[in-house]
């Protein structure tokens, strides 16, 4: 009788591991956690603790409530630790600033790791000031920016609000204001707000970019990848001593019921400038008030642009293309300007083509379009179908 009850007590307990074998094990639930106000020793805790768990998680900064930083984590050139998972920071107008006193280390807030996700709600990131790229954010995995702002940020080189290598960044109902971005030992400084290099993927809804500077082109944006502009405000930006006062677009560009409106540049574009290689669509979008101090106030082209009911007016040019410059590089490829159901009115060049000016080896080809009231000629070169 007892070798039986072993028997079947060894029965029962085999059989029990083996359930317990076969159980999977429970998935990892998100971090949820709330960082009192101010408190930055707790918010990098909760982002490490998010990047430990695979499942990531969301922080829950206090309502108008400022973090400030005065030192870089770890000497990482950034506030805080790098994003590796997926991060959500949740504010309520919360601010994350740098507050470093002059001669203490250069950082930017936020970074992005590739395979790292970030959704910044509700967040303003400013004060950032870097040697290198993104001023206030540098992203190479996936950045999502819902109702914040990336404002007053400083970098050398690259993005002074934003840099994205390699990552997708999305702005929507988001602001990019008064960032700047400096030449700095021989490199350009390109995308006083943002920029987007040509492995990257930007697009922006209902979002704004203003105010913002670059010493070398794309006082607004610059991009070299893929580029959607969606219901958006592109306006009084500056590239100061290079082309793309708004948009600096040397990549795939699609800009669609939008308005680039009183951008600068030193030299060409100064609404827009679309480079040697690049692809420009433009739809239902009003392109006004910009100048150039040398060729095409509203656009320079110099690639492959494509404006369907779209306005162009009111631009100005210190040289030529008051509205448009269509300009054939020297890469061998055709330079194509094509305007549908489109009106370039009212701009003004110092030079030739007040409206539209084409340069030998473009193209212009205008379908049911209309180019009047331009001065001192409303167009210079071969523009068929221009009066």
């Amino acid at each position: 009788m007892k070798s039986r009850l072993v028997l079947i007590g060894s029965a029962v307990a085999a059989s029990v591991g083996l359930c317990m074998a076969a159980t999977p094990a429970m998935a990892q639930a998100p971090l949820k956690v709330t960082v009192r106000c101010g408190d930055v020793a707790g918010l990098i805790t909760a982002i490490g603790n998010a990047n430990s768990n695979a499942d990531g998680g969301t922080i829950t900064l206090a309502t108008d409530c400022a973090y400030r930083f005065t030192d870089d984590f770890e000497d990482s050139g950034t506030a805080l630790p790098a994003i590796t998972e997926r991060v959500k920071i949740i504010g309520r107008n919360s601010t994350l600033i740098r507050s470093a006193a002059d001669g203490q280390p250069l950082f930017r807030l936020l970074s992005v790791s590739e395979g790292g996700e970030l959704l910044l709600k509700g967040i303003t990131v400013t004060g950032g000031r870097t040697d290198g790229y993104g001023g206030g954010i540098a992203n190479a995995g996936t950045l999502r920016l819902e109702d914040s702002k990336v404002a007053g940020n400083q970098a050398a080189g690259q993005g002074g609000g934003i840099h994205n290598t390699g990552g997708t960044a999305t702005l929507v109902d988001s602001e990019v204001l008064t960032n700047v971005v400096t030449n700095a030992g021989g490199t350009a400084g390109d995308g006083g707000g943002i920029s987007n290099d040509a492995s990257g993927t930007l697009a922006l809804r209902k979002s704004t970019v203003a105010g913002n500077a670059a010493d070398t082109d794309g006082g607004g944006i610059e991009n070299e990848g893929r580029l959607t502009v969606d219901h958006s405000l592109i306006t009084n930006n500056e590239a100061r001593d290079g082309n793309g006062g708004g948009i600096d677009n040397l990549g795939d560009a699609t800009i669609r019921y939008s308005k680039i409106v009183e951008n600068w540049a030193g030299q060409n574009g100064g609404g827009v400038n679309n480079g040697e290689d690049g692809t420009l669509e433009v739809k239902d979008t009003t392109i006004a008030d910009n100048r150039a101090g040398n060729d095409g106030g509203g656009l320079n082209n110099a690639g492959t642009a494509t404006l369907r009911k779209s306005k162009v007016e009111a631009n100005q040019a210190g040289r030529d293309g008051g509205g448009i410059n269509n300009v054939a590089e020297t890469g061998g490829g055709v330079t194509q300007l094509t305007l549908e159901h489109t009106t370039v009115v009212e701009n003004r060049a110092a030079g030739v083509g007040g409206g539209i000016n084409n340069g030998a080896g473009a193209v212009v080809t205008l379908r049911d379009s209309k180019v009047l009231r331009n001065l001192p000629t409303n167009c210079g070169g071969t523009v068929p179908g221009c009066s």
